[in-house]
């Protein structure tokens, strides 16, 4: 069986979320998977996700970082860009949920429980689709 996720993959993503980032005049670090992504006045992932609750729409979900995307969650984290502002950060945690690209924004100054919300934008969502569905 094919992996639904990899290294190449994400490394599409990095580029895209940069090229998003620059046109809006932001600048996302991703998760290497050594460095922890430290966020301002936040969590730290990915120890955050083994460690606290995540609240989706006021209901606790079951979250996990899964670097191949296997379905061990129900909110499978592929990959976790951050960029901090000021007083505030951006976290994007890019999932896999039944194997269906799903974006949640952590924005939460909580580290328990880390309140999530689902990404409508078009552009993040469109390059994190097609990406995901490329052989």
């Amino acid at each position: 069986m094919v992996s639904k996720w990899d290294i190449k993959k994400t490394q599409k993503l990095q580029k895209a979320v940069n090229q998003w980032g620059k046109a809006i005049g932001q600048s996302y670090r991703f998760y290497d998977g050594k460095r922890t992504l430290k966020t301002k006045n936040g969590p730290t992932y990915p120890d955050v996700l083994k460690k606290n609750r995540f609240l989706l729409n006021k209901k606790i979900i079951k979250i996990g970082y899964s670097l191949l995307g296997k379905n061990d969650y129900q909110y499978n984290v592929v990959a976790i860009a951050n960029e901090n502002f000021k007083s505030w950060h951006n976290t994007y945690l890019f999932c896999l949920m039944k194997d269906k690209p799903v974006i949640l924004l952590d924005q939460s100054k909580n580290a328990n429980p880390v309140m999530v919300k689902v990404v409508k934008g078009k552009k993040l969502n469109k390059d994190f689709s097609k990406i995901y569905t490329e052989k």
